[in-house]
C-alpha cells in the first residue's frame, strides 16, 4: 500500500524546476517526498526489511558449504641415523569436501519466522508512512506559514506607507507654516517604529522560507513564488464520521496491529522449541595425495567418501527456559493488546480535542476577519477625519495600530485554523489520501 501511495505521489517525475520561480503545494509535497532526508532514511529501512523477507532468511532452505585445502610436506632424513629411511621425503595432498545441512522440521518455526519477516517489512513500511504523514503535515503548515508571513509583511508595508504619507503631509504643512511640529515629530516617530517592525517581519518571512526549504530538502536560500492561495475551505465535520475514519485509517493504530502480529509470531517461535528437530546432513569428501622418497618414483593415492545422515533432537529439559520464553511472549502479546486499547482511547481523546479546537478556531477566525474589516473601514474614516482636523495625530495612530493588530490577529487565527484542520485530517488518516488525490 505504501508503494502505491509513493507511486501516486511521484507519478510526475519532473517534480519542480525552481528556475520556474513558482511553487504549488503539490509541487512542494513531491519535492519533499524525493528529497526529505527522514523520508529517504525510512525508505532505505523499508528496502532493507524487504531484502530480509525471504524463505532463505527464515531457514527453509539448506546450507551448502564447499571446502578445499592443499598440503605440502618435505622432510629431510638423509642425515638422521635414527630414521628408518635415510632420504629426502616429499608428500603432497589435496583435500576437498562438499557438505549439506538441512533442517527438515523444527516445530513450524520456519513458517513463523517467514510470517514475522513479512510483518517486520510491513511495520517498516508503516513507520515510513508515519514519517511521510508527519512530513506532509509539517510541509502544509510551513507552506501556509510563508504565505501568512508574506501577508503580515504586506500589512506592515501598508501601515508604514500610511505613516510615511502622513509624515510627508505634515512636513509640507510645517514648511508652509500651517501645522505644528509636534504632529510632524509624532509621525516621524511612527515611521521609525513601523520601519523597525517591517525589518523584523522581513526576517520572520525569510526564516519561514528557510524552514519550508529544509522540509523539502532544498537549499535553504532557494527562492520562489508560492502559487497556491491561502486555504479557505473549512467545512464542518461530523464527529462520528471522523471517529470511524480514525479507527480504520489512522496509521499509528495500523502500526500497533502490525506489532500485535509480530508478537504472535514470536509466541509461535517460542512454542516451536517444544517440538523435536529433524535434520539431514549429506555430503562428499575426497583426498588425493602423492608420496616420494628421494629419487624414487612418487606414489599416488586417492579416495572419495559419501555420506548422508538423519538426526533427531529433542529438548527434554533446559532449566525451564522454553517455558519461560513462551510465558514471556504470551505476556508481551497481552501487553500489546492493552497498548492498542490505550492508543485508541488516547486518539479518541485527541480527536475530540482537535474537533472542538477546529470548530472554535473557525468561529475565532470569522470574528477576527470581521474585526479586521471593521478596523479597515474605521481607518479610512479616520484618514478623512484627520485631514479635516477632527482628530489629532495620536487618535489617528491609535486607529492605525488597531488596524494593524486586527489584521495580524486575523492572519494568525487563519494559520491556527489551518493547523487545526490539518491535525484533524492527520488523526483520521486523510493526509496521505488527500495529497495523493491532488
Amino acid at each position: 500500500m505504501l508503494k502505491l501511495m509513493l507511486t501516486i505521489f511521484l507519478l510526475s517525475a519532473s517534480v519542480l524546476a525552481f528556475a520556474q520561480n513558482s511553487l504549488t503545494l503539490k509541487n512542494a509535497i513531491e519535492v519533499a517526498l524525493q528529497n526529505n532526508f527522514q523520508i529517504q532514511i525510512t525508505q532505505l529501512q523499508s528496502a532493507q526489511a524487504k531484502i530480509n523477507n525471504t524463505w532463505g532468511q527464515a531457514g527453509r532452505y539448506p546450507s551448502i558449504s564447499l571446502a578445499m585445502s592443499q598440503g605440502n610436506n618435505i622432510s629431510d632424513q638423509s642425515k638422521n641415523p635414527t630414521s628408518f629411511i635415510q632420504a629426502l621425503l616429499i608428500s603432497n595432498s589435496v583435500q576437498g569436501g562438499l557438505d549439506l545441512n538441512w533442517t527438515l522440521f523444527n516445530g513450524f518455526a520456519v513458517k513463523a519466522n517467514k510470517n514475522r519477516l513479512a510483518q517486520v517489512q510491513e511495520q517498516s513500511e508503516g513507520n515510513a508512512a508515519v514519517v511521510i504523514e508527519n512530513t506532509i503535515q509539517a510541509l502544509i503548515l510551513s507552506y501556509y506559514n510563508v504565505q501568512i508571513q508574506e501577508s503580515k509583511l504586506e500589512l506592515l508595508r501598508d501601515v508604514l506607507q500610511t505613516s510615511k504619507n502622513k509624515y510627508d503631509y505634515n512636513k509640507l504643512k510645517t514648511e508652509i507654516g500651517t501645522s505644528v511640529s509636534s504632529d510632524l515629530l509624532q509621525f516621524q516617530n511612527q515611521v521609525l517604529i513601523d520601519s523597525a517592525s517591517l525589518m523584523l517581519q522581513e526576517i520572520a518571512h525569510r526564516n519561514a522560507r528557510r524552514n519550508l526549504n529544509i522540509i523539502m530538502g532544498a537549499e535553504s536560500e532557494q527562492n520562489y513564488e508560492l502559487a497556491d492561495v491561502l486555504m479557505d475551505d473549512f467545512p464542518s465535520y461530523d464527529y462520528s464520521d471522523l471517529q470511524s475514519k480514525m479507527e480504520s485509517n489512522n496509521q499509528n493504530i495500523k502500526n500497533q496491529y502490525i506489532n500485535e502480529e509480530i508478537f504472535r509470531q514470536d509466541l509461535l517461535i517460542a512454542k516451536s522449541s517444544m517440538f523435536p528437530v529433524i535434520s539431514f546432513n549429506a555430503g562428499a569428501s575426497g583426498n588425493s595425495s602423492s608420496y616420494r622418497i628421494a629419487d624414487f618414483p612418487s606414489q599416488q593415492g586417492a579416495n572419495l567418501n559419501y555420506y548422508g545422515n538423519f538426526s533427531l533432537s529433542f529438548n527434554v529439559f533446559n532449566g525451564g527456559r522454553v517455558k519461560r520464553a513462551i510465558q514471556s511472549a504470551d505476556i508481551q502479546t497481552k501487553i500489546n493488546g492493552l497498548q492498542i486499547t490505550e492508543l485508541k482511547q488516547t486518539l479518541n481523546r485527541d480527536l475530540i480535542r482537535a474537533h472542538e479546537l477546529y470548530e472554535m478556531r473557525k468561529k475565532v477566525y470569522a470574528l477576527n476577519t470581521e474585526s479586521a474589516s471593521v478596523a479597515l473601514k474605521n481607518l479610512e474614516i479616520a484618514q478623512e477625519k484627520y485631514d479635516r482636523g477632527i482628530i489629532n495625530s495620536f487618535n489617528f495612530r491609535d486607529i492605525n495600530i488597531t488596524y494593524l493588530n486586527t489584521g495580524i490577529a486575523s492572519l494568525e487565527s487563519l494559520y491556527n485554523l489551518v493547523d487545526a484542520k490539518t491535525d484533524l485530517i492527520r488523526l483520521t488518516g486523510g493526509l496521505l489520501q488527500e495529497s495523493a488525490s491532488e
